[in-house]
């Protein structure tokens, strides 16, 4: 009998050790919950993925991703509450429902609150079942990004290792091996495949394996260490439009909380708290604009014009000398030369803005445009006469951070007979 228990024992202890996922507990990772309300907003949402990150890597739990949560708490939005203003799910009844909803068998509530010049952040882990606290923790810190990334990590170390003694688990502190590779046979391209690429470990490599074997034993390898490649590139490059390419591949990739830290921290030294619209469109392919102009021409007679512009993006300097944006485009235009004369000319636009670190003004740019069109002249006996009419202008542009733009230069037919002045904004 003795003997038999024992067998049992290690049975027991056999099957846990190789219990596949389903086996592992779900746990649901809540936004944080800011009482203090000092934190901004993306850094609450950094700091939550980083925990949603810490916890997955001890490899006791299945958590449940942050794109399932949102489309959850969207339902949850629909049935219980119509006001549209309730856009978090941060209270303890809340995130109960939410993670009952997910199926969860833990949620992790997380709070920030501040006294005394000191900030503390604690962690509640409730069993859903129960819709009880089981497992409570907290850490001081100074209020820094940085000392909130450390009290993160001390504070999951404390929870798991107190709910693995609750559940009677000794938790690993190494991640399991990966299996080792099998020997490509002979008779299996994708196996050779696979071998070639582990051998190569280069992104062309990888991206060509999984071209060819999108479902290939070692497709998951090859999205791991195009993720990995990738992010060694942004670390390296270390520029805005380096890790933003990282987060448009690789969104919910191993570096994702740390390319949203340094995109933060570039715009953040690029132009201060501000980052409006104005940059977004610049900072896009595509920007649109539209100015009205006024100003005198040399034999006495004052102009006024307007128009509209749609440029595209075709070189970008993000940082150092000569950091800005290089756009071509093109733009309609109409001209009316008091009292008698009227030009209507399609431009081709050419304009490089450089950045400034101006927290009003954004870019300062060169701008030059020229054209045909149809022009109407009609002399003092109401006589119309139309002509092609050729147009150009040389000007530098002023873009602020509210999509205000202004403009000064000079425009022509043939000579440079006319100053002008420009008001417009981007859209």
């Amino acid at each position: 009998m003795k003997k038999f228990c024992i067998l049992f024992v290690l049975f027991l202890s056999f099957c846990y050790l190789f219990a596949d996922d389903d086996d592992k507990i779900k746990l649901a990772v809540m936004e944080f919950e800011d009482m203090s309300g000092t934190i901004e907003e993306n850094i609450l949402a950094n700091a939550t993925e980083y925990l949603r990150v810490v916890f997955a890597s001890t490899n006791r739990y299945i958590i449940i991703s942050k794109d399932r949560q949102k489309d959850t708490i969207k339902d949850m939005r629909k049935k219980f509450n119509t006001d549209p203003s309730y856009k978090a799910c941060t209270d303890k009844n809340c995130q109960i429902q939410l993670g009952q909803a997910l199926s969860a068998d833990l949620i992790v509530k997380t709070t920030i609150t501040s006294f005394a010049g000191s900030y503390t952040l604690s962690s509640e882990l409730i069993d859903l079942e129960k819709e009880a606290t089981i497992i409570a923790a907290k850490e001081d810190y100074d209020g820094s990004d940085r000392a909130l990334k450390t009290a993160i990590d001390k504070l999951v170390e404390k929870i798991v290792k107190v709910e693995t003694e609750v559940n009677g688990v000794i938790a690993s502190q190494e991640k399991p091996k990966k299996q080792e590779s099998k020997a490509p046979s002979s008779n299996s391209k994708d196996a050779a495949a696979c071998e070639y690429a582990r051998k190569k470990d280069s992104s062309i490599t990888w991206k060509t394996y999984l071209d060819k074997y999108p479902n290939g034993e070692c497709a998951e390898e090859a999205k791991d260490a195009l993720d990995t490649i990738a992010c060694k590139n942004a670390e390296t490059t270390n520029t805005v439009n380096g890790w933003k390419q990282y987060l448009a591949e690789f969104p919910n990739g191993k570096c994702e909380f740390q390319a949203t830290e340094a995109v933060q921290q570039f715009k953040a030294r690029e132009g201060g708290d501000i980052y409006s619209k104005a940059d977004e469109k610049l900072e896009g392919f595509f920007s649109g604009r539209w100015n009205f102009g006024l100003g005198p021409v040399w034999w006495g007679v004052a102009a006024l014009s307007t128009g509209v512009d749609f440029n595209f993006k075709v070189f970008s300097k993000p940082y150092g000398v000569g950091a800005g944006n290089l756009f071509i485009g093109f733009g309609f235009d109409l001209v009316y030369y008091t009292p008698k004369s009227l030009v209507i000319p399609i431009m081709a636009n050419f304009a490089y803005e450089f950045k400034t670190s101006n927290k009003i003004l954004r870019y300062v740019g060169i701008l030059f445009s020229a054209g045909f069109g149809n022009g109407i002249w009609n002399d003092y006996d109401s006589v119309y006469y139309y002509y092609p009419a050729f147009e150009w202008e040389l000007g530098m542009n002023m873009i602020f951070h509210n999509k205000f733009t202004l403009g000064l230069g000079f425009e022509g037919p043939y000579i440079p007979y006319r100053l002008y002045f420009s008001i417009g904004t981007i859209f």
